[in-house]
């Protein structure tokens, strides 16, 4: 679930035949565009570019973590605990589709389909953006058969700018790996994307050493930077910031977003955050 400054966004169809409710008019593929955007500092302009690399490169082993295998396994307790919450996100987030219904959703940092398949289940289009080629192939591959319009954007998350709007935009794991320094900048993205009455979702994690790998070492919690280390040994720095529920809610209401923000027990924060109408607009 990556993004980074690797130039225009290209957009990839894999539509799975929908339903005959879904194709009483052929759509026409959206176009995307690229528009002047603040630069990001070279500082973090580097860090992101490694950051990409480490998600390249991590794409075969990913869902490891997800799944509690190989490195990522903490023993029979702390699994279970583990995979009882994934459950709860699981269903808090089906339940925001069904409440919700979007017709359009925009995934930012799609990875390898661990949500993707979900939205699919309950939104009839989506459009799926990463900046990992390798990640969108196995994302492709978990998705394929869905009845969902699932269309794939490979590029910059912070250069996607699509001529539609969205009723849910939806990140898991990827807010934590935005510089603060961006922070505003994205959430004012997400307004962008969205289409009138929508909304934002939102999975990432609870800060927690035995949500890691095993040999992988928490940085201080005023860091905001952590090493992390591939199945082969091979090192790479990337952003990581854990937010909490209170902090980031008030962050995003002062930047005129409605948050409901919830966390589970050890592991996971999640939930929804809605533009608030602009005077003027």
């Amino acid at each position: 679930m990556v993004w980074g400054n690797r130039g225009p966004a290209t957009a990839d169809r894999a539509d799975a035949t929908p339903p005959p409710r879904m194709v009483a008019k052929k759509r026409a593929v959206p176009r995307y565009h690229r528009v002047m955007v603040p630069s990001i500092a070279p500082d973090d302009a580097a860090l992101l570019a490694e950051q990409v690399a480490y998600y390249r490169a991590r794409a075969g082993e990913y869902d490891e973590w997800w799944l509690r295998t190989g490195r990522y396994d903490r023993g029979a307790a702390l699994n279970a605990q583990w995979l009882a919450e994934t459950d709860a996100v699981e269903a808090a987030l089906d339940a925001f589709l069904r409440e919700r219904t979007p017709q359009r959703v925009l995934e930012f940092a799609c990875g390898t389909g661990l949500f993707t398949r979900r939205l699919a289940a309950l939104a009839p289009r989506i459009v799926a953006v990463d900046a990992s080629p390798e990640v969108i192939a196995i994302n492709r591959a978990r998705c394929a058969g869905l009845l969902a319009e699932i269309e794939y954007v490979d590029g910059d998350i912070f250069d996607f700018r699509p001529t539609e709007r969205f009723d849910l935009v939806f990140f898991s794991f990827w807010l934590s790996h935005v510089p603060d320094t961006c922070f505003a900048r994205f959430w004012q993205q997400v307004r962008d994307c969205l289409a009138p009455g929508g909304a934002a979702y939102l999975i990432d994690s609870a800060r927690d050493q035995t949500s890691t790998a095993r040999d992988h070492v928490l940085p201080g919690t005023d860091a905001s930077v952590m090493t992390r280390r591939l199945n082969d040994g091979r090192e790479f720095r990337i952003v990581k910031l854990f937010h909490r529920p209170d902090e980031l809610s008030s962050r995003l209401a002062a930047l005129g977003h409605a948050a409901a923000i919830a966390q589970t027990p050890r592991y996971f924060i999640h939930g929804s955050a809605s533009p608030r109408k602009q005077e003027g607009r």
